[in-house]
């Protein structure tokens, strides 16, 4: 009798009995676990390698005693062993059991046994697959439910997340999403950052918004006045560079008069240069008396004829005095038209007036002297014995007039030099004038570019006031709460 067993190796290569068909007459093998230390040794290779082994009797194969001792409980007397191969691993051995004697095993007995345990290797390996299959659907399935289930959960904790954030879309930006376990509750907690980050930006925009507001509109009236400012200050240049025009004019018309008041001033040097001259002649004339009486009538004649020379001198002294005094009443009357640039030039033209009055006052003790030459000359033909007295006296007389018209001399020099400083000074203030015109001209012009840039700043600022508006109105949409 042939009875079937398929025996399964662990991964230790230990085996159990997992499949058999014998005779209820012989002893059962199934569940049975052999443990051969010195099978994974010695056959497992040959069984990879598709060994199939044809035991004709058991006690005559050369078996080990431990070999024939695990198979003399199955009363086992033949048997033929074949591997089972599951995509090339040897998983198992098929075994076919001759239990009422040895038997002599046929070569097709043994091909057929062969094929029997390549067939069974293909059935357990689509067997296997099959199960895998299963195994992956049943997978897949359970996969796809719980995917529905999170699927599930996840629109309703979306659903719950859109109510709780509805009023953001209004604005309401004080709104917070309900924070739970799971990718939800990220996105929630996500949501309320930036929210939060929002309604700060929001915020600080309302802030901005009105702080530009309040500070724009302060801006607005300066700049407002900075441009009224820049207006008034084109008109008061304007006016002002009128005025420099009419005072350059002045100070021309004033340097034409000095330049002749300089030509005065020379010939009344000169005049006094000649006056000088004679009144040497007169001395010498006086010191000749002194010299001879006996000449005293010729002396007299000529120091009538020198008197005569000298209040020639004496008139046109004066009239120098008064033209100079003349003079320096023009340059006042020019220095008070000139304001505080005419200061200096008045001062000067006191100087030349106090000159003329002491040049005049000069000439009048001159005019005394000749008077008294003149009567001295008189009493010297009635009087012969006292002329040589009245000589000396004449003499010490004449020589002042010298010293006085010397003194005079010198002034004159001097008003010389301070008539041509003033012409001088004169031009220079023209020409001083003509540069400030220039300048007051550009300075015109620059205020006028001033007043332009003011209104263009002005209209700038009341546009940036209307956007800041409109930004503020935007931010006053959103609910924000308060700070806390």
């Amino acid at each position: 009798m042939i009875g079937l067993q398929f025996y399964l190796f662990d991964s230790q290569w230990q085996g159990t009995f997992v499949a058999e068909s014998v005779d209820r007459n012989y002893p059962a093998a199934l569940g049975a676990t052999i443990a051969d230390p010195c099978f994974a040794e010695k056959y497992i290779e040959q069984y990879r390698l598709g060994r199939i082994k044809a035991t004709d009797n058991i006690y005559e194969a050369g078996l080990t005693p431990c070999h024939i001792g695990q198979l003399e409980p199955l009363k086992v007397k033949a048997n033929i062993v074949a591997p089972i191969v599951v995509k090339q691993e040897l998983i198992g051995l098929l075994i076919a059991h001759q239990c009422s004697a040895p038997r002599n095993w046929q070569e097709t007995e043994i091909a057929l046994f062969r094929q029997v345990s390549t067939q069974l290797g293909f059935a357990l390996e689509q067997a296997n697959l099959f199960e895998q299959r299963e195994q992956a659907r049943l997978e897949a399935e359970a996969l796809l439910d719980e995917q529905r289930q999170q699927r599930e959960s996840l629109q309703m904790q979306l659903i719950n997340l859109l109510s709780d954030v509805e009023g953001a879309t209004h604005g309401d930006l004080t709104v917070r999403a309900d924070v739970t376990v799971g990718e939800i509750g990220t996105v929630a907690d996500f949501f309320n950052s930036i929210v939060e980050s929002l309604r700060q930006i929001v915020m600080k925009v309302k802030v901005s918004a009105t702080r530009v507001n309040q500070s724009l509109g302060e801006n607005e009236s300066a700049i407002q006045q900075l441009a009224d400012g820049a207006l008034r200050q084109v008109e008061e240049t304007t006016r002002t560079l009128d005025s420099v025009e009419q005072m350059t004019r002045s100070m021309e018309a004033v340097a034409v008069s000095a330049r002749q008041a300089a030509t005065v001033a020379r010939t009344a040097s000169a005049t006094a240069e000649r006056g000088g001259s004679a009144m040497d002649l007169t001395v010498r004339n006086i010191l000749g008396l002194r010299e001879t009486v006996g000449e005293t009538a010729k002396k007299v004649k000529r120091l009538g004829e020198s008197s005569q020379q000298i209040s020639r001198v004496v008139s046109l002294i004066n009239q120098i005095a008064m033209q100079t005094n003349l003079l320096a009443i023009n340059a006042g009357i020019e220095a008070a038209r000139a304001g505080e640039e005419g200061q200096g030039f008045a001062v000067v033209a006191e100087e030349v007036g106090e000159l003329a009055a002491r040049s005049a006052a000069a000439t009048q003790e001159i005019e005394k002297i000749v008077d008294t030459i003149q009567r001295e000359t008189s009493q010297v033909v009635e009087a012969m014995e006292q002329s040589t007295a009245q000589v000396v006296e004449g003499t010490h007389l004449v020589e002042g007039a010298k010293l006085s018209l010397n003194q005079i001399l010198d002034v004159s020099r001097q008003i010389d030099v301070l008539v041509q400083s003033i012409s001088d000074a004169t031009v220079s203030q023209v020409e001083t004038s003509g540069v400030v015109t220039e300048l007051m001209k550009q300075i015109a012009q620059i205020s006028e570019q001033t007043s332009q840039s003011s209104r263009q700043v002005s209209l700038a600022l009341r546009q940036t006031v209307e956007v800041a508006q409109e930004l503020q109105d935007s931010v006053g949409e959103f609910e924000v709460g308060v700070e806390g």
